[in-house]
């Protein structure tokens, strides 16, 4: 029987030239996560302002390997890599340059798994960037788990971030970090008031609403709330879904991403798979929890439905 490969965690770094990423990598390899490691491999795929110090790789028992053409990052280099290091952990410092989306074709080592992908963006120049590299961007925060903004400061513009990042991608942490002594993280400023008895959401405030009920879910456990959006059917894995939100986009339409929750009420009975019925619904909020503590199901229950015509612009927009 062949010998099972030994679990290899690949952690990912991805960010434009000069974002950061090799700090943020100084600062995991000096976490005690790598201490107990046996062997590093640091894979560096493009060469920025900032070196990792000699005497931290050899205090992390890391070795360092430079790819430098994308078409020499392939199964076979990767494999080759592993054979000659035999490492029990992988940082990989990705091109900026490059298709994030190549590296599903490529198959990984043997035992190699991909346990964590943070995103690296230099808040001084994110807007400039969103201009005019969107593409770029929104690869970084659809593969990210972590997405850390650096060198910000108290005109960082962080709420209209969360909401650039969130519209790609729910699941992703975002965190700001800054050397000004003075920078604080913003409590997100929100256009309705949300300790009212009843929550009245605006047409235009449905993306405001969405982001802070995932950051803030204990706020909206058991409210009431009023909010226009569709309800519909939609069927994954043979299962059928009831479900009421809208359409999100970031910064194109290929971009459009389903912004919603799971809704039950009698409104669903006389509803297809497939159909959309636009309205204003009144509803009692209810928020699960994972074991570990962890919001995992947003539901609506809905009790009242206003039928309305659908608007001429139907999206959420963040920007």
């Amino acid at each position: 029987m062949p010998k099972e490969a030994k679990q290899v965690p690949v952690y990912l770094f991805l960010g434009l030239l000069e974002s950061g990423k090799t700090s943020v990598i100084k600062d995991f390899l000096s976490s005690n996560k790598f201490s107990g490691r046996d062997k590093n491999l640091i894979i560096l795929c493009e060469e920025g302002e900032e070196e990792l110090p000699g005497a931290l790789i050899k205090r992390s028992r890391a070795v360092t390997e430079v790819i430098e053409e994308p078409e020499d990052f392939t199964a076979e280099k990767l494999t080759a890599l592993n054979e000659q290091h035999k490492p029990t952990a992988v940082i990989m410092e990705y091109n900026g340059m490059w298709k994030i989306s190549d590296l599903d074709d490529i198959d990984l080592p043997p035992g190699w798994f991909v346990f964590q992908v943070v995103a690296v963006v230099n808040a001084e120049t994110f807007e400039i960037y969103q201009q005019n590299m969107k593409d770029k961007f929104v690869d970084c925060y659809r593969y990210a788990d972590v997405i850390v903004f650096n060198r910000c400061d108290n005109s960082t513009r962080q709420q209209d971030i969360r909401r650039n990042v969130r519209a790609v991608n729910r699941r992703a942490q975002v965190y700001f970090e800054s050397e000004d002594p003075d920078f604080f993280e913003e409590e997100p400023e929100l256009p309705y008031d949300f300790e009212a008895e009843v929550i009245e959401v605006g047409f235009d405030d449905f993306g405001a609403w969405f982001i802070d009920m995932q950051d803030h879910p204990k706020r909206y456990e058991g409210k009431k709330i009023k909010i226009a959006g569709f309800v519909g059917k939609i069927k994954q894995n043979n299962r059928i879904f009831s479900v009421f939100g809208r359409s999100g986009m970031s910064c194109c339409a290929d971009d459009l991403t389903f912004l919603g929750l799971g809704g039950v009420g009698s409104v669903y009975d006389d509803i297809q798979v497939g159909e959309k019925h636009w309205g204003t619904v009144g509803a009692t909020m209810y928020v699960g929890y994972a074991p570990n503590g962890e919001p995992n199901d947003f539901r609506l229950q809905i009790e009242s439905f206003t039928p309305e015509k659908e608007p001429e612009d139907t999206i959420v927009y963040f920007r």
